[in-house]
């Protein structure tokens, strides 16, 4: 299943050599640009270090990691081609009352989701919060891991152990890849 395309217009990033590491969508571009500053407006950047220059130089780091990243695993496309359509994460807050995604990055997380999680700290200078393993799930979430075995296997575990002992109503809606 390939992603569906909105758009022939990309924003590419480049590094000092002058080659592309990256594209966005500008939507996706207004949605970091949006997220970076509420974040900053909200005090979360004063808890990252080294401390945030500009906009510009964190959209870098998001871009850059997902390259490594996806170095590591042999499926490289479907590992990141992760963001889910629009008319589905709206389905999954209107009709199971979803409000956090789990396993998510500043590149492809939801924003009407009003939560979610990465696993890189530096993250935080959009609005996410850390590591998602670091506390039980609760409420209603979607997490929708990489294409990877053991990540896949730690995050299910995860959220049946979190939905067994928690006191509150808890689902946790696995997105896993074929």
């Amino acid at each position: 299943m390939h992603p569906e395309v909105y758009t022939d217009t990309v924003a590419c990033l480049y590094n000092v050599n002058g080659k592309c590491k990256g594209m966005l969508t500008p939507e996706r571009l207004i949605i970091l640009r949006k997220a970076f500053h509420r974040a900053k407006c909200s005090g979360l950047h004063d808890h990252v270090q080294p401390t945030p220059i500009s906009f510009a130089s964190e959209l870098v780091g998001p871009i850059a990691r997902k390259d490594t990243s996806a170095s590591k695993y042999t499926n490289k496309k479907i590992s990141f081609a992760r963001i889910l359509p629009s008319h589905i994460t709206a389905a999954f807050q209107k009709w199971a009352l979803v409000t956090k995604e789990k396993m998510a990055s500043p590149l492809d997380h939801n924003p009407k989701s009003p939560h979610y999680w990465s696993e890189h700290p530096r993250d935080k200078v959009f609005g996410a919060n850390t590591n998602a393993f670091s506390s039980r799930f609760s409420g209603f979430s979607i997490c929708h891991p990489i294409n990877h075995e053991n990540t896949m296997l730690l995050a299910t575990r995860h959220a049946i152990y979190s939905a067994a002992v928690s006191t509150e109503e808890t689902a946790t809606f696995m997105l896993l890849p074929f």
